[in-house]
């Protein structure tokens, strides 16, 4: 599985409209066997749907995300699990091993979805 995450430095970038960068991984058995940097242009959605749909990104990790972009990334098959905030090796880490991202979570989100999906 790969799965992608914006960062900033060696966070999660706290919004998504604004992150130039993006940390993909692939996991194997609850591992991380590679990752890789890729530089995107800020708020160009088609073509960073586009990217995740070449690299074959089948979750995005990220930080505030407003509907528009949410919407239109859900209906391109990538799980989205927006509003997460820390150190990006201890997320990636985390969803790694399957591990809850509840503590990850920005406060006052008002979502559930940073709970690992079967």
């Amino acid at each position: 599985m790969k799965i992608a995450i914006t960062v900033w430095g060696n966070r999660i970038s706290p919004v998504f409209d604004a992150a130039q960068t993006l940390l993909v991984a692939e996991i194997r058995k609850a591992e991380i066997v590679s990752r890789n940097i890729k530089m995107f242009q800020a708020g160009v959605y088609s073509r960073f749907i586009k990217l995740l749909e070449e690299l074959e990104v089948e979750v995005l990790i990220c930080g505030a995300l407003w509907d528009e972009p949410a919407t239109l990334l859900e209906a391109s098959g990538v799980e989205v699990i927006p509003f997460i905030t820390g150190d990006t090796e201890a997320v990636l880490s985390f969803w790694a091993k399957g591990m809850d991202l509840m503590e990850y979570r920005m406060p006052g989100c008002p979502h559930c979805c940073c709970r690992r999906r079967s």
